[in-house]
């Protein structure tokens, strides 16, 4: 296992999750447009993390100017019910609900069906109970029969095509899940 897959949490979860093997002679084209023409849910993730990092600066201006603070809340706010409204394509996010093990660098599960290591999937994911939704692009590393079912395949990937603003989302999911599973077993410890 490498540095770069050990900086990250990984968890156990369950996610709505669809993949799709892309074909060579497709991978080009389709990452030019998942970088160059963002999903809608990309673009409100993009627009929540940009948020996100000017927060303290919206905290300085509302301590300085809090007229100018509440002004730009209720703008904010106004955005946010825009983008609720004008991003549709999210009702075209269809997922099914599967166990797996995630972090903000990869993803393993298990399918029924074999793909090859060095594969390209893109896969669409959908983080719960949030909603958030994310599409990246991941390059299988390992694809391995079950033990105990040889029908089944335990596949992992990594993340390989992912927006920044995507990828900051898994970290926070994965923190939000371990904090709620410390705190499940903090209070078991205590009963």
């Amino acid at each position: 296992m490498s540095d770069e897959r050990r900086r990250f949490f990984r968890i156990e979860d369950i996610v709505g999750l669809k993949s799709q093997v892309i074909e060579k002679q497709e991978l080009e084209q389709r990452l030019e447009s998942f970088w160059n023409d963002q999903h809608q849910f990309s673009l409100r993730n993009e627009f929540n993390f940009k948020l996100e990092q000017h927060q303290a600066d919206l905290q300085h201006i509302k301590n300085k100017m809090p007229e100018l603070g509440r002004y730009l809340s209720v703008l904010q706010e106004q955005l946010d019910l825009l983008t609720d409204k004008i991003l549709t394509d999210e009702d075209n996010f269809s997922t099914r609900e599967i166990p797996v093990n995630i972090s903000a660098q990869g993803i393993s599960f298990i399918s029924d069906e074999q793909v090859n290591v060095g594969d390209i999937v893109e896969l669409n994911l959908l983080l719960l109970p949030s909603q958030q939704k994310i599409v990246t692009f991941a390059k299988v590393i390992e694809c391995n029969h079950q033990d105990n079912n040889q029908d089944k395949y335990t596949i992992s990937l990594d993340f390989e095509h992912i927006h920044e603003a995507d990828r900051e989302l898994l970290v926070k999911h994965v923190h939000r899940k371990q904090l709620k599973s410390l705190g499940a077993a903090r209070f078991e410890e205590n009963t």
